[in-house]
């Protein structure tokens, strides 16, 4: 056994790549994954690396669509959402903070309500238990003035007429769609806590993707501004 074959496998220890190896040893990644081929010898599996192994890794958060951050789950936990062919499965970020602060695992009816409607303020004092959505609801939207698109109220005028063609109205599934909804969530976030809050971790790409510098105020103030015409015009639809 030469030297270089001696050298490659005290490396292996399956936390290095082939890459990392070769230029610790000097050699080219293909003789050292040769050797690590022939040797059967520990290596990280081809393909993409998960978490902090992977060179995309940002913070281990994810925004969804609705402006609720996502992040990996515990081993086993029984209500994560499976990811095909991974071993640990997501959830939100601020019902795994309410279930390290009571103790427990929430049951799939309980719902975890933000207080003052940040869906990214995940801290636990911000943070209350409602048993199911219904009650959740009640407390959250009872006396609150629906606004409806143009769209909307013709349905209502139509809707008892026999054979009324309805149009199908969903202004915040547009807004979703459109990643409103998160950009909403993100914008109102920054300008309460500042762009370098721990609640703002995961989200600096969706600033770059709307032409938003995040470091200035004023250019918040105005992407909020814009957003919330376009909301304005969502309603003449």
């Amino acid at each position: 056994m030469n030297e270089n074959t001696k050298a490659i496998i005290s490396l292996c220890d399956g936390k290095r790549s082939s890459a990392d190896i070769s230029q610790i040893v000097g050699l080219s990644p293909r003789y050292v994954r040769k050797v690590v081929k022939a040797m059967a010898l520990p290596h990280l599996h081809c393909g993409a690396q998960p978490g902090r192994k992977n060179h995309r890794f940002v913070s281990g958060r994810r925004i969804d669509m609705d402006g609720y951050a996502a992040v990996t789950a515990p081993l086993e936990h029984p209500y994560a959402r499976v990811r095909v062919a991974r071993r640990y499965g997501i959830i939100f970020e601020h019902r795994l903070i309410f279930e390290k602060k009571i103790g427990r695992y929430l049951l799939p009816e309980e719902v975890v309500d933000h207080i003052d409607g940040l869906t990214l303020h995940n801290d636990p004092s911000n943070l209350r238990l409602f048993c199911q959505n219904g009650y959740h609801l009640q407390e959250t939207i009872t006396g609150r003035k629906k606004r409806m698109s143009q769209s909307g109220i013709l349905n209502l005028q139509l809707k008892h007429l026999l054979g009324a063609n309805l149009l199908r109205v969903d202004t915040y599934g547009l807004r979703k769609k459109r990643g409103d909804a998160r950009l909403l969530q993100i914008l109102l976030a920054a300008l309460k806590f500042g762009i370098d809050s721990p609640f703002l971790l995961g989200t600096h790409r969706y600033f770059l993707k709307a032409g938003i510098d995040p470091f200035s105020r004023s250019s918040l103030e105005q992407a909020l501004t814009c957003l919330y015409q376009r909301f304005e015009e969502d309603l003449l639809l």
